[in-house]
This record gives C-alpha cells, sequence and structure tokens, in this order.
C-alpha cells in the first residue's frame, strides 16, 4: 500500500534521556525513562510517540473504520477476521524515505550498528485510564513485543507493533470494557536488548493476597520465557516485615535465549544438568532485588510488577515496571489474629452483631478524639459500621476497613506499623488505590498540616491522659454500680430496651478515650524496643517485657488474687479444707448457697461475683455464661489453687523479683550510658507500665459492659420465651440484635423468630466443625471465595523445632497439653504446659496453673503476653498452627525469651 502522507517523524522521536509524558509514550515508556534519571540500570532506548502512529493511521482511517464496522463480537471467527485484516493494512503501509530516515538516525544516535534491539508497543489511551499498563486497565500481553531485532528490521517490527493495538485480543477487551475501538494510540519503544542469563518478575506486594510481602518469580534464560511461563521457574517468598526468603525451587530444564543459528528469534534450550535443581538466583541477590522494588515502588507510589534480568557477569537491567493490577473496588482482607483472643472459636449470630455494633459506637468517638472531622467520619459510615465481618461463625477484622478508617487520622503515620504489630499481622496490606502525583502532592500538604494541629493537641491530650482515664473509670463506676450484676427478669421488655440505649448513648461518649490508649501505648512500645535496638539492648529479646513488670497493679491480675487469697482462707481453715478436699465444686456452692459454710468466707466470696462477676472464659462472647450465672465455677478454681499451695505473696513476690533482676541487667548494659539509662527509667519504661495498666483495666470496664448487655438479653429472651415467640432461652443468642430489638420496639420486620433461630442453630452447628484462615484476602462476594485455610497452617508438626515470639523470659520443659476449649482441658496436672489458638482473660485459672504457654495468636501488647510477664510463666505467642504441630502430651521445652520450642524425644528427657 502506497503512503497517504510525507511526514517526518524525526521531531516524535524522543531519545531515553529526553523528557517524556505518559500521554505520549504511554506508562511503559515514560516509566522507564523515570527509573532511567533516578539511577536505576535500565538499558538504553528510543521512542516514537503516538504522533508517528497517528500519522500512519489517518492515512488508514477510513480503511480501518470499514474492517472494524464489519465485526460481530458475537461470532470469534468475526473478530478475528476483523483484527486480522487491520493488522495487514499496517503491516502493508510503505514508509516515506524521511519516516524511515528518522527511525534509522534514531537508531544508529543510540545503538551501534550491530546491535540487537526489542521493538515493544505501548498503547496509549485517549483517555490515559484506559492506556497499557495503568493501575485500572494494564493489558497485560496483547501489545506486541519483538526480541532480538537487527537494525534493518526495525521499521518492520514498528508497523507490526502499531497493528497489534487492533489484535483480537485487544479488540475484545475494549469491546467488553465498553471503550472505544479507536480510542488510543501506540507508542513503540526500541531499547537495547540484554543478553539475560537469569530472568525474573518481581511483585513488590503478593498480587494474590495484596499482602506487602515480595514475590519473586525467576526462571533461566530471557524474560519472555518466565513471563509467558514457556520455562519451568522458581519462586521466592520474601516477608516485607522480616526479611525472611522461603524457596520454591523447580526442575528447570529448559531456557529461552536468542536462535545463534538465525542470529535473532528465540528457541529453546537445555539448562546444564547442574544448574537445574538449584535456585537460579541467591539469597543476596533476592535482597537486591526487594531494595530496588522498593525504591521504584517508592517512585511511582504503588505496589509494582517489575520484570528484569541478570547477565552472564551479574549485572542486573530493569525492563520494565507496572502497577499490580489490584482490584481495589472488589477486594476486601480479613483477619481474626487479635480480634479471636475477644471472640474465639465460633460466635453465635447475637454475639456478632453485637460486637459489630459495639465497633461502630466506640471507633466513632475514638476517630473523633483522635482529630478526624465528623465530615470524614459520616461520609466513611459505611466501612465504620462494617468494622468486622463474620466467616464460617468467626469474627474477623475487616482490615481493609480498619486501614481506611485509621488512616483518616492524620497521625497514623505515626503509629500504623506499630499497630500491625500490635495485632499480630505478620505481613502489611495493600488495601485502596493510590491517587495522582498531584492529588498526592495536595493531600500531603493538606494531611502534614492537619498533622502540626492534632501532634500538638494529642502531645497535651496525652500529658492529660492518667486524669482522663481517672475521670473515665470514675464515670463508669456510677454508671454501672446500679446495673453491676442486675438480674432484669420480669422488667418491662420495652424499658429494658430504652435503658440499653441509654447505657449506650453515653458509652458511645466516653468509651473512645479507652482507644487512645491504645493510640499513645502503640508508638511508645515501637520507640523502646527502636531504642533497644539501637542502644544493643535486645540480645536478651525478653529484657523489656520483663522491665515491664511491677509499679502498676492490673485489675486483671487483682481478680485473680481475690480468688487466690480465697484459696488461703481455705487451707487456713481446717474445716474448710477438709470440705474443699473432700467435694465437688457444684456441691461446694450449694453448701455456701444454703448458708453451710463458713460465714465470713460466704461473705468474701459473694462479693468477688459481685465485683468481679463478669471475668470468665469467652466473656465477650453473650452466649457464654457469666461467673454470676455458673458461680460453682468459682469454686473449682478455689479447690484447685487450694490444693497447688499458691499464694498471693508468692505471685507478688514472684513479678517482683523478676522486675528487680531486669532492673539489674538493664543498669550493667547502661553503666556507662546514665542519660540513656535516666530517659527509659524516667520516661519511656513508667509511662509504658501505666499506659498497659490504662488498657488492661479498661478491658474490665469492657467485660462489664457486655455483661450488663448479657443481662438485658437474657431478661429479653426470657420473655420471648414467655411469649412462645422463642421455645428455650437459647433459642435468642441466634437472633441477631435488631431482631430481638425489632419484635420489642415495632422496627423488626417478622414475628416467626423460631424459623430464623432453627436456621441458625443448624448453621452454628455446621460452622463448629469448618476450620478457617486466619487472614484471608477475598475477591467479589466473599462466600464465593475459598474459606479455608491453606495446606501449610494445617499440616502436621515435620520437625523437632518450632520457633514463634517470645513474650515472657524463662525456660522450662513439661509436658504440653493441648486445649481447644477450657471448660474441658482435663485434670490440672505438675509439670503442664498450655498448647492454645488464644486466650482470653477467662483462662487465667489455667494459666496460672501451668509452667508454660504456648499460643497461635499475639503479640507483645496482647493478653497471653502481659499475663504471662505478671505472673512469671514463660511464654511463646505467635506460633502458627501450635496446636496441630505440637502433639498433645510431647515432653517440650519452651524458651519465653527466644520463642523457641523443641518436641523432645527420649535420649533428651
Amino acid at each position: 500500500m502506497s503512503q497517504q502522507m510525507d511526514s517526518g517523524f524525526e521531531q516524535y522521536i524522543l531519545q531515553c534521556r529526553a523528557p517524556m509524558r505518559g500521554n505520549q509514550v504511554g506508562g511503559k515508556f515514560s516509566k522507564q525513562h523515570e527509573m532511567l534519571a533516578s539511577g536505576l540500570p535500565v538499558p538504553p532506548f528510543f521512542c516514537l510517540t503516538i504522533d508517528c502512529y497517528q500519522q500512519v493511521f489517518v492515512a488508514l482511517e477510513a480503511m480501518i473504520r470499514e474492517k472494524l464496522d464489519a465485526i460481530d463480537f458475537k461470532d470469534h471467527q468475526s473478530i478475528q477476521h476483523g483484527s486480522d485484516a487491520v493488522q495487514q493494512l499496517f503491516a502493508d503501509y510503505q514508509f516515506s524515505e524521511s519516516q524511515e530516515n528518522a527511525i534509522l538516525k534514531a537508531f544508529d544516535a543510540q545503538f551501534k550498528d550491530a546491535s540487537l534491539v526489542s521493538v515493544r508497543a505501548s498503547t496509549v489511551g485517549h483517555i490515559l485510564e484506559e492506556s497499557e499498563d495503568s493501575a485500572n486497565n494494564p493489558f497485560a500481553g496483547m501489545s506486541e513485543s519483538f526480541l532480538y531485532v537487527p537494525r534493518y528490521q526495525v521499521p518492520e517490527k514498528i508497523k507490526q507493533c502499531w497493528g497489534s493495538g487492533f489484535s483480537q485480543e485487544s479488540l475484545i477487551y475494549r469491546h467488553a470494557q465498553g471503550m472505544n475501538l479507536l480510542g488510543f494510540g501506540v507508542a513503540v519503544g526500541v531499547q537495547q536488548m540484554v543478553f539475560g542469563e537469569r530472568s525474573f518478575v518481581l511483585f513488590t506486594a503478593d498480587p494474590k493476597t495484596a499482602a506487602r510481602d515480595q514475590v519473586i518469580v525467576a526462571g533461566y534464560g530471557i524474560g519472555e520465557g518466565v513471563v509467558q511461563e514457556k520455562v519451568p521457574v522458581d519462586h521466592y517468598f520474601v516477608s516485607g516485615k522480616t526479611g525472611q526468603i522461603n524457596h520454591e525451587l523447580a526442575d528447570k530444564t529448559t531456557r529461552l535465549t536468542m536462535d545463534e543459528v538465525k542470529g535473532f528469534g528465540l528457541i529453546e534450550r537445555p539448562v546444564p544438568e547442574a544448574e537445574q535443581e538449584i535456585a537460579c538466583l541467591t539469597d543476596k541477590e533476592i535482597t537486591y532485588l526487594v531494595s530496588v522494588g522498593a525504591q521504584i515502588e517508592s517512585l511511582f507510589k504503588c505496589p509494582q510488577d517489575i520484570e528484569g534480568c541478570f547477565t552472564a557477569e551479574g549485572h542486573l537491567y530493569i525492563l520494565q515496571s507496572r502497577p499490580i493490577a489490584l482490584d481495589y473496588a472488589r477486594q476486601l482482607i480479613w483477619t481474626n489474629s487479635n480480634v479471636t483472643e475477644s471472640y474465639p472459636g465460633v460466635s453465635t449470630v447475637l454475639t456478632y452483631t453485637f460486637a459489630k455494633f459495639f465497633y461502630r459506637e466506640i471507633f466513632y468517638d475514638a476517630y473523633r478524639r483522635l482529630g478526624v472531622s465528623a465530615r470524614m467520619i459520616n461520609d466513611n459510615f459505611e466501612p465504620l459500621d462494617k468494622m468486622i465481618g463474620y466467616l464460617n461463625g468467626r469474627v474477623f477484622y475487616c482490615l481493609s476497613h480498619f486501614y481506611l478508617l485509621h488512616k483518616q487520622s492524620p497521625l497514623y503515620p505515626l503509629f500504623g506499623a506499630h499497630w500491625e504489630n500490635m495485632i499480630g499481622l505478620s505481613s502489611s496490606y495493600q488495601s485502596h488505590t493510590e491517587v495522582s502525583a498531584f492529588s498526592r502532592w495536595m493531600e500531603k500538604a493538606r494531611i502534614w498540616s492537619r498533622v502540626g494541629v492534632n501532634a500538638v493537641a494529642t502531645f497535651f491530650n496525652y500529658l492529660d491522659h492518667d486524669r482522663t482515664m481517672y475521670h473515665y473509670h470514675s464515670w463508669w463506676e456510677r454508671r454501672i454500680s446500679a446495673l453491676r450484676g442486675k438480674n432484669f427478669t420480669n422488667e418491662d421488655p420495652l424499658t429494658l430496651v430504652n435503658l440499653f440505649h441509654e447505657v449506650w448513648r453515653e458509652t458511645g461518649n466516653e468509651w473512645g478515650v479507652t482507644l487512645t490508649t491504645d493510640s499513645y501505648l502503640i508508638p511508645m512500645y515501637g520507640l523502646a524496643e527502636t531504642l533497644f535496638k539501637k542502644w544493643q539492648l535486645d540480645e536478651d529479646p525478653g529484657l523489656l517485657s520483663d522491665l515491664l513488670c511491677g509499679d502498676e497493679s492490673l485489675q486483671s491480675v487483682e481478680i485473680i488474687l481475690s480468688a487466690v487469697r480465697l484459696a488461703e482462707a481455705v487451707r487456713a481453715d481446717a474445716e474448710l479444707a477438709s470440705v474443699f478436699a473432700r467435694e465437688k465444686a457444684e456441691t461446694l456452692w450449694d453448701l455456701l448457697d444454703a448458708g453451710d459454710l463458713d460465714d465470713e468466707f460466704s461473705e468474701k466470696v459473694r462479693h468477688h461475683l459481685h465485683y468481679f462477676g463478669d471475668r470468665g472464659l469467652q466473656e465477650l462472647k453473650l452466649e457464654q455464661p457469666s461467673l454470676r450465672d455458673t458461680p460453682w465455677v468459682l469454686m473449682r478454681m478455689i479447690k484447685q489453687y487450694a490444693a497447688q499451695d499458691v499464694t498471693a505473696e508468692s505471685i507478688v513476690e514472684n513479678e517482683r523479683s523478676v522486675r528487680q533482676e531486669a532492673d539489674k541487667k538493664l543498669e550493667a548494659l547502661l553503666a556507662e550510658h546514665p542519660r540513656r539509662k535516666a530517659f527509659l527509667n524516667k520516661i519511656i519504661l513508667p509511662r509504658l507500665r501505666r499506659l498497659i495498666r490504662h488498657r488492661e483495666n479498661s478491658r474490665y470496664c469492657r467485660s462489664e459492659l457486655f455483661g450488663f448487655s448479657r443481662n438485658v438479653f437474657k431478661a429479653l429472651g426470657q420473655y420471648l420465651v414467655s411469649q412462645n415467640v422463642l421455645k428455650s432461652l437459647d433459642d435468642v443468642y441466634h437472633l441477631t440484635q435488631d431482631e430481638v430489638f425489632g419484635y420489642i420496639d415495632g422496627t423488626g420486620v417478622t414475628e416467626d423468630l423460631q424459623s430464623i433461630a432453627d436456621i441458625r442453630r443448624k448453621e452454628y452447628q455446621a460452622n463448629l466443625k469448618k476450620d478457617v484462615a486466619a487472614t484471608i484476602t477475598t475477591i467479589g462476594a466473599v462466600r464465593e471465595n475459598n474459606l479455608l485455610p491453606p495446606l501449610s497452617e494445617t499440616e502436621g508438626f515435620d520437625g523437632q523445632e518450632l520457633r514463634g515470639l517470645g513474650s515472657s523470659a524463662g525456660k522450662v520443659t513439661g509436658v504440653a497439653r493441648v486445649v481447644h476449649d477450657p471448660n474441658n482441658a482435663g485434670p490440672i496436672t505438675n509439670g503442664m504446659i498450655l498448647i492454645a489458638k488464644e486466650t482470653d482473660p477467662g483462662w487465667l485459672f489455667l494459666m496460672l496453673a501451668c509452667k508454660g504457654m504456648v499460643v497461635e495468636r499475639g503479640s507483645m501488647l496482647s493478653h497471653t503476653a502481659i499475663t504471662g510477664r505478671k505472673f512469671g510463666i514463660p511464654t511463646i505467642v505467635a506460633l502458627p498452627a501450635a496446636t496441630t504441630r505440637i502433639p498433645d502430651g510431647a515432653k517440650i521445652e519452651i524458651d519465653g525469651s527466644s520463642g523457641l520450642v523443641r518436641i523432645l524425644d527420649e535420649t533428651d528427657c
């Protein structure tokens, strides 16, 4: 086909060092220019902008439109025929002399005459969001690329690149997305061919889960073999938090390389046998790649999919970088790694919907106190109302919503990473799309202006936090004193519903202060960890934990000490001791309730039940009876403590000695640094202890708030049974909060609550038989995703050593007791080491009876870790699948400092 226009290309061809805009050359080449300008190792290249394409397109436009109009998109052959016809129009186009000379001149200016190059297309949408390698429309693999191209073939390959904008894949994609079939231009890059011996694709975030971990796919030969899956490849998984590298190696029998006979083109060759089963990248190279990936991600402000290679000489080249196509609109990230401490195992629907209401109310107040405007909170009300989800009957944090909401606070950069550590996340997550560079600049300016104001306000609020918490506890005591343990049976149901809302209106205005404690505690603890590492105080990983013992009284400890003092009273009275040794716990309560036990002792028990009766196993689950409902559980605790000869003084003395020993270690380590020692001892550590006290003590206020709510729902359930709406009290726990209240206040949509409860009970029983992964990324409708844990989380123990996070120092040897339900833990035995998925404050009686603890979930600031430190129990948290990898009854050794668990064989015993 003869040319229709004789315009030259010279002014529209850009060398790689010249300024390039995305709307001229596309994202692929503009990013290569940016990377080259930033000092990254990118091979030299030049680009034909879309203006060159436009010259040719104008000459062919009428014929192209004719071919496209004839396509029937319901007929695959019609699409193929139309695509081939349009591409042939470009192939038949004849360059003018000036056009071809401009191309070859650019080639000669950049490369030597004998150089081989790659020629690649990049589509540029008239609407930029419809461009190749954009975040939403990557057009992956749809544009043409040619490798090992000699100089004389470059003009023909450029025409084929232009034509590839009309490949059948591109046409189908554009049609399916409702895009204009002609709404684009095609830029073409001509780049020096790098002879890669080993090629890779690096994802700076996991493309499957959005975790901020790095995934590297690598194989022998050039990148085309890796990208197009034509050769076997290794996979390397790098933890974003720890840098740990996990290898999944393939038997790499083939590689893709240049056809040396022809001098161009590709051919498959065998990999030398000695190299087939070894890693094609070293750990040093992987670590280097991760650092380069971080540099590229920082440059483009979002997770990247990066292609590159290493030459035979070991030189790294980056060939391409594009945004990872994460579908944020359909993606949700879930975890129960921290919330399972409050809601272990399967929870009923009433517990879940009440917890959902609780999170919404308290976080509204917390965000307000952290400087988030009322408008911003209201604009994000939907995620605020859905901070937790219900997957296979388990309560999960919706991390996507937590990230979105937490980031509304201008102080998030100060506490974000430490918050992730506190809730036990092994990875960070990419949960939302990035904005344009200009928008980022404007947003950054706005945020930093708010950061200044909020930082000052937060600083003064922190200085006043002790007084604020004192007023909070005073308010709570006034509010709960008349309601503590109150039986609402036979109260008017609507009056009860109104009382519930009255208490929660006050709660919504006051409770946020308990969450601001975490906003101070998290960065303060992070600062302490940073200082310990910087000042080389972290060789003993348990030192910081031990230094946090003492000085501050914790309500959870006072509760257990109260029970221990009751046990001491039993041992001090021979008659009581005889009765407790002889009778079962249920009988002991019957005797006390009938007035047949010592009056003074009985009064102390009733005092404990009145003030501490909301502390129990799984106490935040409404279906679980409180200690007041099952007082024989307290009698069982007293009976066990009396038999163990444990005393309140020994517990306090143990904590005191741990602290004193830690103080001595710190004194010795900082003997030559008095200012550092003073800074830690006078400022950081005392403040940390107070913040931990505030956090733990407000947790029991939460237990009382849930206890009050439990009693309300219990009374309403009894009313529904009396009205023959439900068959039994237990049915109420299988209704939602709105369904219960709605029946009473006229806002409900059904009166057949029993049928609903029957369905939910059946689902509850089914969920007891299901498992669920600890962290899940779902795409689209949540129920369509696989929620089961991967094999690596459930497979059995395959070695002699496991490692978690050491959180309370000490090394002990004992017998593993795997406990899934503390109500059925079996008899307490000497030398028992508790193994559990998670614990809550109600496990304290079991914790105190064991030599050590290992749990699957938790962090250094979790309840399990704090309890271990408080009572001097060697403790390891965050050890995945501990309950399946450590056999029940096995002899084990645990080190609460290093986090190491050893399974002992007979020769070790």
